[in-house]
């Protein structure tokens, strides 16, 4: 029997300000494929510009494995991609990563962003939910976010001083994903 390998999906922030190649992403990306975890940045360059209809048919375009090995990984708007990405599954994911995540309104204009999310569902499709965000996030993806989303989602909420999450590097997200390493 061929054994399932695990991989991650990294969804990045609001287009033209976070891309595929921006801050965190494929420095974590390398990490993982480093690991033996197969992992890909998701490249949107119109994402949060353009009807999440449309960022959905893009991404299911990509053909992206999506299965109970999967762990999903976004950052700010990448993270609506993921509740969107979850209401629609029939398998869990192993696991969700939301870096200044937010489900609601937050002074700016988010294409990604429902208006409401069938929560349940969501929750029923990923078997963990680590949800990151700060007390100092410029963009008000901020702990009130952060625990308006554990209070939906449970799981384990972390808040921290590292305002948006835009750093090269993200040691406690990279140690947190080193348990799933063969």
């Amino acid at each position: 029997m061929e054994e399932l390998l695990m991989n991650a999906i990294i969804f990045h922030g609001t287009a033209p300000h976070a891309t595929a190649n921006k801050f965190w992403y494929q420095n974590l990306a390398h990490s993982l494929n480093d690991s033996g975890i197969t992992a890909t940045v998701a490249d949107l360059p119109k994402l949060d510009q353009e009807p999440l209809v449309d960022t959905l048919a893009k991404i299911k375009e990509m053909n992206f494995v999506i299965d109970q090995n999967t762990i999903l990984i976004g950052h700010s708007a990448g993270t609506n991609l993921i509740f969107a990405l979850l209401e629609q599954l029939t398998t869990p994911v192993k696991a969700v990563y939301l870096i200044a995540g937010y489900s609601q309104p937050n002074g700016m204009h988010h294409t990604t962003l429902k208006d409401s999310y069938d929560w349940e569902t969501i929750k029923r499709n990923s078997n963990e939910f680590y949800i990151f965000n700060s007390f100092n996030d410029p963009f008000n993806c901020n702990e009130k976010q952060g625990k308006i989303l554990f209070d939906h989602l449970g799981g384990t909420l972390i808040l921290r001083n590292d305002g948006h999450f835009t750093q090269k590097v993200q040691p406690l997200l990279t140690t947190l994903l080193s348990k799933y390493q063969e």
